[in-house]
């Protein structure tokens, strides 16, 4: 169950999830990694700082910054050991920028521990800086 909700609030973050922009210079090992596909910029590799809501994300490589307005998810969480299944899903949104640089991106992650194996779709609205 920890893991499953690590997991979830983690992808919200990356969903990037509500705090400050990251700097042009981050180390991807001080924060998350989630490949996205996005229908305008193509593949990207993200690196999420925070776990808020709405927390900008630094594109690996670059200093283009995308920051979500819009995250649906939903996830499986299967026990270590057997057990039931459980599915969880999240959603939030808020109003879409008026910048023109707006894009609908997806991603997948799966992720096993411990406490058991999480898979995790989801889709997330971005805004992002201009610069790549």
């Amino acid at each position: 169950m920890r893991l499953r909700l690590t997991l979830a609030v983690g992808i919200s973050a990356l969903a990037f999830a509500a705090l400050g922009a990251a700097p042009a210079g981050a180390d991807p090992q001080k924060g998350e990694v989630l490949a996205i596909e996005c229908d305008a910029l193509g593949s990207l590799d993200v690196v999420i700082f925070s776990n808020g809501r709405g927390s900008p994300g630094l594109v690996v490589g670059s200093t283009q910054v995308g920051i979500p307005y819009k995250l649906q998810l939903e996830g499986t969480f299967t026990p270590a050991g057997g057990g039931d299944p459980e599915t969880f899903t999240d959603e939030w949104e808020h109003p879409a920028p008026k910048n023109g640089r707006l894009d609908h991106c997806t991603f997948h992650q799966e992720e096993t521990g411990p406490e058991g194996t999480a898979v995790i779709d989801g889709e997330v609205w971005i805004s992002y800086t201009p610069s790549r």
